[in-house]
């Protein structure tokens, strides 16, 4: 049931126009007869006899009713908007009009009888100032006006009055002093009030009635020091009543147990949620109904003691306008209904924030959270009020208090909890401290980013995560895929360079079907190294936390690149970094299984496969030395090699190469070279032999660079070592040279060591090759780590290999000037180094080459060596 059951809102209250807060003395002389200080009847309807009112009426009554003496200076001090103007509108009013005071004074029993004439002076100085306040009280006299170096004499003053009794109404006197340029005018001004007032305490001919803002400035801090009535406004249940009285027009005799059950229901509510006092909450809300305490407090306390609202609409109109807002549906009326919806309500708040910036502030964030936060409203108006209300030391409101003005019975204590949560996460200018809340023209990025981020859709940040894949873990992105759907990933596999391995990474556990669809008439298809999570549950591109943190990177970046540049550019760029390191943490804490085939059928069924788990931080390069190392080195596709003598035989090396990228089951040749390199092995063994044009080979080391070995031909293994003739081109054997006899006569002695017999360290000469490796940094690493099982060897010929291949270049011009000259434009390179070196080299300045050599990306590097080693002696 709404309040407006129990207290009627009077007519003028619910108008489109509102009440009018304020008293203007101003309006008595100005001519206009429809404001409320220009008609007493009116007046007196709407005036609550105060307590401030009520010992007024009991020292005027005294002073005109009895024969003793009293005060006749009444000094009413306060801040603006306190009741000043109210209650010199009501002594006017008595004197002017004392048939109609009358019957408001006998309505509430009050004991006040005006039964002479008086001369009534009223004056409002900020409107109508006077450089002699004498002139004034003459012209009201009909008196000669006093001209001299002074202000008049007693005795000119008390024949310029005879027998007449004069009230003087003085409103906004500090004012009237402080506008007289002249500092000896004003103090002939203030010593002419205080004669008046010492006067009035001697005769009740005239009596003076003024409002001040403070004793401490002049004429106040001269006329305190008179005998006097003095008033300061600072009875708080009194300032409720007025503005109840003032605002419905049955507050004084509605029946006050009917609302009993709605406060009841509240005050058990907010001890429930908000450890409220349930007794003082009680006996106060029963004085304030229907407005919160809270909301009276705000009203009648915080306001005021920040200065009051400076416009001419004070806290009465304010807090009619929420009524206006309220009557017809809420219980009660709490500071969470001071709406910022609501036009009127933002231009009264506009008094307590001049520039504005923080109810624009405020407004932005509730207009952006209303579709999450129901209660966006209430609360941003609620918090907003306490932060223009407060001073710095109780900045804001305090949880419990905000928990207070928010719930009702059919508000959820969840949803104002949401609520809160929701402002704290998302609203840009919602600040928390402690345990109080408010509004700032700070912004805190967090929140701006977080809210941001609810507009971003999913796949933008799939894309983002995708790319962080490629770019940031697996650090390639010109041959990789990631897997979304089955024909997206065929179609960029087929668009790939295939001579190369191509990746697909999946993000997540494949089903057997999907691994068989991907490569079904795919073509070099053992080179497409498929990748996923070692993690089986999780899900790269639907996991809640990875796309939350994509987009809140795309958010924060977006920010920081608005053309705007903010402020807080740096706090965006930091949340982007931040939040893209989470995602890549994430991803690789994943980790990957490469899906080994050990056989490929026609059906899905017929599939056999291996997750093999790949080792170190999921990117290429650990990929690639993962599979190298682990699952296919060279003696693996040796060995599969060696199980397929019969069929390799007779065969171009290049055919069994593509052979071993195209079927799906075979080891997986990760590097350029590493199907030939196993056939070298092979032919060094003596298993199988290579015939070229350049030479047969077979239990002897290869000569033959990369392109002249792809041409060669795998044969059957041979006893001798076929050359070429230097006379007819073809082949011929060498044949051994027979040992020279020894002839006799005295040996010579051995010139190291000085012996008959030789007794030096025998050497001979070791062959050994470095595997090809991507980075110089690795065949460094691996040079050194192969030339630690030789003691004191020595290179006396080394060679440097770098094979470069690319195809379907987009722009030659990314390349490095080495492999491409000039050129740009698209195109395919294939480049293959030799540099040799020949002298006598120690293991240290063999290493010191290595880092020498050129940096060329995506070249294998390796190295051939001739060793000399000491001879193991059996």
């Amino acid at each position: 049931m709404p309040y407006s059951a129990h207290l009627k809102p009077r007519k003028e209250t619910i108008s489109d126009e509102g009440i009018e807060g304020i008293i203007d003395l101003a309006n008595l002389y100005a001519g206009v007869s429809k404001k409320i200080e220009a008609n007493p009847e009116a007046f007196f309807g709407l005036t609550y006899p105060t307590s401030d009112i009520l010992r007024v009426l009991e020292q005027i009554n005294l002073r005109f009713s009895a024969e003793r003496e009293s005060s006749g200076l009444f000094l009413f001090e306060g801040l603006k908007g306190s009741g000043k103007s109210h209650l010199l509108l009501l002594v006017y009013n008595l004197f002017k009009y004392p048939h109609i005071a009358l019957k408001w004074v006998n309505r509430h029993n009050i004991s006040c009888s005006i039964r002479d004439e008086f001369v009534v002076v009223i004056n409002k100085f900020t409107d109508n100032p006077y450089d002699s306040i004498w002139s004034l009280i003459f012209d009201a006299l009909g008196a000669k006006t006093h001209k001299g170096n002074t202000h008049p004499r007693l005795d000119e003053f008390i024949n310029a009055l005879g027998t007449r009794k004069l009230i003087l109404i003085f409103d906004e006197l500090e004012q009237g002093i402080k506008v007289i340029a002249n500092s000896a005018l004003q103090a002939q001004n203030v010593a002419f009030l205080q004669m008046i007032s010492e006067l009035s305490n001697r005769s009740k001919q005239v009596t003076l009635f003024a409002s001040i803002y403070s004793d401490r400035d002049e004429p106040g801090s001269t006329l305190k020091r008179v005998p006097r009535c003095t008033v300061q406004f600072d009875n708080t249940k009194d300032q409720c009543n007025v503005v109840l009285h003032r605002l419905f027009e049955n507050y004084l005799s509605f029946d006050t147990t009917s609302i009993g059950p709605v406060i009841d229901s509240y005050v058990e509510l907010w001890q429930k949620h908000a450890a409220a006092d349930g007794e003082s909450l009680r006996s106060r809300f029963k004085e304030t109904y229907p407005f919160s305490p809270s909301l009276m407090d705000v009203m009648l306390k915080r306001i005021p003691s920040r200065g009051g609202f400076q416009n001419v609409r004070g806290a009465l109109s304010f807090l009619g306008n929420m009524v206006k807002l309220t009557h017809a549906t809420a219980d009660i009326v709490t500071p969470a209904d001071a709406s910022l919806q609501d036009k009127a309500q933002v231009v009264m708040l506009r008094d307590l924030d001049v520039s504005g910036d923080l109810i624009n502030r405020a407004k932005e964030n509730m207009e952006e959270l209303k579709a999450k936060v129901p209660i966006a409203d209430r609360l941003a108006s609620c918090v907003l009020l306490y932060t223009l209300t407060g001073f710095e030391a109780e900045k804001g409101v305090s949880r419990n208090q905000l928990t207070t003005d928010l719930l009702t019975p059919t508000t959820d204590i969840n949803e104002v909890n949401h609520g809160i949560i929701g402002f704290q996460k998302y609203a840009s200018y919602f600040h928390p401290v402690g345990d109080r809340f408010f509004f700032d023209l700070e912004e805190q990025p967090e929140a701006k980013v977080e809210l941001k981020s609810l507009q971003c859709l999913d796949e933008p940040a799939q894309d983002l995560v995708a790319d962080l894949m490629k770019g940031d873990i697996f650090k390639e992105t010109s041959n990789v895929a990631i897997f979304r759907f089955l024909e997206e990933t065929q179609e960029r596999l087929n668009q790939f360079d295939k001579g190369r391995p191509r990746y697909v990474i999946t993000g997540r556990r494949l089903t057997q079907e999907e691994r068989h669809s991907i490569y079904y008439g795919m073509d070099v298809r053992n080179l497409i190294i498929l990748l996923e999570p070692k993690d089986d549950q999780f899900q790269m591109l639907y996991d809640k936390d990875i796309l939350k943190w994509a987009k809140r990177t795309l958010s924060a970046k977006e920010l920081a690149e608005s053309p705007q540049k903010s402020p807080r550019q740096a706090d965006y760029e930091r949340i982007a970094k931040t939040d893209q390191s989470y995602i890549v943490d994430r991803i690789k804490k994943a980790g990957f299984v490469f899906v080994h085939w050990d056989a490929y059928g026609t059906m899905v069924n017929d599939d056999r496969i291996e997750l093999e788990p790949i080792s170190g931080d999921c990117s290429k390069e650990k990929v690639l030395e993962t599979l190298g190392q682990d699952y296919f080195p060279t003696i693996v596709i040796k060995e599969h090699l060696e199980s397929r003598l019969d069929h390799i035989k007779d065969k171009l090396v290049r055919d069994i190469d593509a052979e071993y990228k195209a079927t799906l089951g075979f080891p997986v040749p990760t590097n350029v070279r590493s199907v030939s390199n196993a056939i070298r092995e092979l032919c060094k063994e003596g298993t199988v032999g290579i015939q070229h044009s350049r030479g047969n080979y077979c239990k002897r080391y290869i000569d033959l660079t990369e392109t002249e070995f792809f041409n060669a031909k795998i044969v059957p293994p041979f006893e001798e070592q076929p050359i070429p003739s230097k006379s007819s081109g073809g082949l011929e054997t060498t044949p051994q040279p027979k040992p020279i006899p020894e002839e006799p006569g005295p040996k010579a002695t051995c010139p190291k060591c000085g012996q008959m017999v030789c007794v030096c360290p025998k050497r001979e000469t070791v062959f050994v090759k470095i595997l090809p490796q991507k980075i110089v940094g690795n065949l460094r690493n691996e040079t050194a780590s192969r030339l630690q099982q030789y003691s004191n060897a020595e290179a006396m010929k080394i060679m440097f290999k770098i094979f470069f291949q690319q195809t379907n270049i987009g722009d030659l011009s990314t390349l490095p000037a080495l492999l491409r000259g000039n050129l740009s434009g698209q195109g395919d390179v294939m480049a293959e180094l030799s540099i040799t070196k020949t002298g006598r080299f120690t293991k240290s300045e063999i290493e010191s080459q290595v880092e020498a050599l050129p940096s060329i990306p995506g070249a294998d590097y390796s190295i051939d060596l001739t060793l000399e080693v000491e001879r193991k002696d059996t």
